[in-house]
């Protein structure tokens, strides 16, 4: 009898607690679908849960902005990785590549995680969000796998999206956006993330109503206010020519 050949969809998330492994999967939500919740307290609860959580810590160094972060707990998820499914500890791997290497363009080593792991929405995200400002065509190939594994998937076209600007292709990040909109009406990230669009293509008017709806939605989004301030000032300033 021929041997059953099983292929991994999606990366594992061990942890020895279920609890600490709901609030990754909250952290994720947020830090992905850019609402301005509190992901770094349920970063802490999930590691008071489960100390040795290497996706955890792998997440937060691969989201963090601060570079001290991304080193320390790349470190923490270094420690743990033994402990860890092979995919897990490909990840600390590709980490490790990316911060000892961050002019890479190519992410290589999670590319050849999403070949054993072909179904993971949030690893095709991952990999388009590292790379959609430092090679946005290969992070729109990311990309494009994300929401089409998940056609619901908001945050997926939210940075599809991105990449697309940087790629110059401002009608199919538009349709992103609007993707992004319809998946998550109720979020104020949809729609400041097409007034972005809007500001690069010069459309003031229709990027203010959109950053005034995303601000009316949720006011953790402070820099609004003074975006406002500009946009307004640049139309008057258009208006007076």
């Amino acid at each position: 009898m021929d041997k059953k050949v099983t292929t991994h969809k999606t990366i594992p998330i061990t942890t020895s607690s279920e609890k600490a492994k709901e609030h990754f999967e909250k952290a994720r939500f947020l830090v992905q679908n850019g609402i301005n919740g509190n992901p770094v307290e349920h970063y802490e609860k999930a590691i008071e849960l489960d100390s040795s959580f290497v996706r955890m810590y792998n997440f937060i160094s691969m989201y963090s902005q601060d570079d001290s972060i991304k080193k320390q707990n790349h470190q923490l998820a270094k420690r743990y990785k033994h402990l860890v499914s092979k995919e897990e500890q490909m990840l600390v791997d590709a980490t490790e590549f990316r911060l000892n290497n961050p002019d890479d363009i190519y992410e290589a080593k999670l590319f050849e995680l999403t070949e054993l792991n072909p179904s993971d929405k949030y690893l095709h995200h991952s990999i388009c969000f590292l790379l959609f400002r430092k090679n946005p065509s290969l992070a729109i190939k990311a990309g494009k796998k994300s929401v089409e594994l998940d056609k619901d998937y908001g945050s997926g076209y939210n940075i599809l999206g991105y990449a697309y600007i940087n790629n110059n292709e401002f009608d199919k990040a538009n349709e992103a956006f609007d993707n992004f909109i319809r998946c998550e009406p109720k979020n104020a990230n949809p729609y400041d993330s097409k007034a972005d669009l809007m500001l690069k293509l010069g459309n003031y008017k229709e990027a203010l109503k959109l950053k005034q709806k995303a601000y009316k939605l949720d006011k953790s989004f402070d820099w609004i206010p003074e975006e406002v301030v500009d946009i307004k000032a640049k139309i008057d300033s258009l208006t007076n020519k």
